[in-house]
């Protein structure tokens, strides 16, 4: 019989610890440290933001739910945005759906939440708000099964 020991046999004290500790190294170096894989709620889409270009920041699609947004992975989206603040990155935004370069700006709000903001002629903009996707040594931790 499998059985879950975060369920079984941890006092719920060490279950919150535990789960503080996954955040916390989910959240990278930083609290506001963009680089890691971010879950778009629209379509379920996964983004990685990593360094690239001497210390700038990339981002690209790494997975999909959608059977339709599954041809864009591997698609960069994010080129080159320097950070312009504790939390804040400018750079250009790439649409994979249009097409189409934005000026874009990307702002850690907590550990667990990122707000990617995308202009045109710098007036219209559009944002949304992105959840920050637990790293698998998280899960790991969490749900250890014991025979």
């Amino acid at each position: 019989m499998t059985r879950s020991f975060a369920l079984d046999f941890l006092a719920p004290s060490a279950l919150l610890a535990a789960a503080a500790l996954a955040a916390s190294s989910a959240a990278g170096a930083s609290p506001n440290d963009p680089r890691g894989v971010w879950l778009r709620p629209e379509g379920r889409v996964q983004f990685s933001f990593y360094d690239c270009e001497s210390g700038k920041l990339c981002a690209k699609i790494v997975a999909a739910q959608n059977a339709e947004d599954q041809s864009a992975i591997g698609a960069v989206i994010l080129r080159g945005a320097k950070q312009t603040g504790p939390n804040e990155w400018a750079g250009k935004l790439f649409n994979v759906e249009d097409g189409k370069s934005y000026d874009g700006f990307i702002t850690v709000t907590s550990p667990t939440r990122l707000t990617l903001k995308g202009c045109l002629w710098g007036v219209l903009c559009s944002d949304e708000t992105w959840t920050r996707v637990p790293t698998p040594a998280a899960h790991a931790m969490v749900d250890v099964d014991l025979r």
